[in-house]
């Protein structure tokens, strides 16, 4: 089988990329949405995200923008993010690969079942 397409999000941009699926965030708002679905990052650190986002941004996947109505007169120092067309194309088709990757196991393990181990 193929590795992955050297422009597929790693997993941590692909969570990051489905947390602001929903709407802009920041990045402590990131890290909540990640933790709050995810365990596979455990403590995630703030460095890390933003080196993330800063990938992200570079490859036209997120874009700054304004504080939604309900966070506006929050902390100033907050920093919006949001999803780009081309990151929720990106996030899509990431998983409907992995999808593809899960259903081709399953199917191979349903048809020899010594192929699971």
């Amino acid at each position: 089988m193929a590795g992955p397409h050297p422009d597929a999000p790693t997993p941590l941009e692909l969570e990051i990329l489905v947390a602001l699926g929903s709407g802009p965030l920041h990045g402590y708002g990131i890290i909540q949405d990640i933790e709050g679905r995810t365990r596979a990052f455990g403590n995630l650190r703030s460095g890390t995200l933003y080196l993330a986002l800063r990938r992200l941004k570079q490859a036209g996947r997120v874009e700054p923008c304004p504080a939604p109505p309900d966070e506006r007169g929050g902390d100033s120092r907050r920093k919006f993010v949001r999803l780009t067309e081309a990151g929720r194309e990106a996030a899509r088709a990431e998983l409907l690969a992995m999808h593809r990757t899960v259903a081709v196991g399953v199917a191979r393990r349903l048809v020899d079942p010594r192929e699971g181990g």
